[in-house]
C-alpha cells in the first residue's frame, strides 16, 4: 500500500530540464497547466504486480481522492488518509490506525506524496516513444529515466490519453524483479471536497486501536 501511494502521488512536480526530450516536455507541460486547474481528482484504479523472480502476480483495486497536497487512497481493505501534514493508515482487519507525520522536505522520488498530476520533473531524463493504442484507447507513452542511479527502479513508463490528455497508466520496472503497474480510471475532476475527508474521523471506527508514531 505504501509503495502504490508514493508510485501514485510522487511521480511529477519538478521543473523541466533543458536536455529533454522537446516531444516528451511539449506533452507533459499540457498534461501539468491542465490539471493545474483542478481543484480536486477522484479516480479508481487497479494495481497490478509481477515478481518475475516467483514467477507471480497480483491485482488489487482501490480509489484515490486528490486536493492539493492532500489525498486519500483506498485500497484492499487499507484506507490512508494525508491532510498535507498527518498521515493516517487505517486497517480494517485489524480495526487499528497508525498515525505518523512524513517528512515533507524529503525530496526523494518515492518520498514526497500528492505530488502527482502536477507534472513537471526534475528528477529523471525522459523520452517520446511514440503513440501506441491500448484497449482501444490512443495513448502517447513516455519513458521516465531516474537521474538518480540509486532509485530501486530503473525506469518509469507512462502513459497519457491522447484525447483527453489524461495520466492513464503508470509503470515502474523494479531493479529486484519486480515490477508495478498502476491504471487509472473514472476521472472525476473539480468536485467540492471538504478538507475533513483527509482527516481519520475516529467517532467513526467504534473500538479502534491508535498507534501514534509521531512522539516516537
Amino acid at each position: 500500500m505504501r509503495y502504490l501511494i508514493l508510485l501514485l502521488f510522487s511521480i511529477i512536480s519538478c521543473r523541466l530540464e533543458s536536455q529533454q526530450d522537446p516531444a516528451a516536455k511539449e506533452i507533459l507541460d499540457r498534461v501539468a497547466a491542465k490539471t493545474k486547474q483542478y481543484k480536486s481528482i477522484q479516480a479508481d484504479f487497479k494495481l497490478v504486480i509481477v515478481d518475475h523472480k516467483e514467477d507471480h502476480k497480483s491485482t488489487s483495486t482501490g480509489n484515490v481522492l486528490v486536493k492539493g497536497n492532500k489525498y486519500k487512497v483506498a485500497s484492499g481493505g487499507t484506507i490512508v488518509f494525508f491532510d498535507g501534514t498527518t498521515m493516517w493508515t487505517y486497517v480494517q482487519q485489524d480495526n487499528e490506525v497508525t498515525i505518523t507525520q512524513p517528512d515533507n522536505q524529503d525530496e526523494n522520488f518515492l518520498s514526497n506524496p500528492a505530488k502527482i498530476f502536477t507534472w513537471y520533473n526534475r528528477d529523471f531524463k525522459y523520452q517520446y516513444r511514440g503513440e501506441t493504442t491500448i484497449d482501444g484507447i490512443d495513448m502517447h507513452e513516455i519513458d521516465l529515466f531516474p537521474k538518480n542511479l540509486r532509485q530501486p527502479y530503473s525506469r518509469i513508463k507512462v502513459f497519457i490519453t491522447k484525447k483527453t490528455e489524461e495520466l492513464a497508466i503508470i509503470s515502474a520496472v523494479g531493479k529486484d524483479g519486480i515490477d508495478y503497474s498502476v491504471f487509472l480510471t473514472n476521472f472525476t475532476v473539480n468536485r467540492e471536497v471538504a478538507d475533513n475527508e483527509f482527516i481519520f474521523d475516529k467517532s467513526k471506527y467504534k473500538k479502534v486501536t491508535v498507534v501514534d508514531m509521531r512522539d516516537m
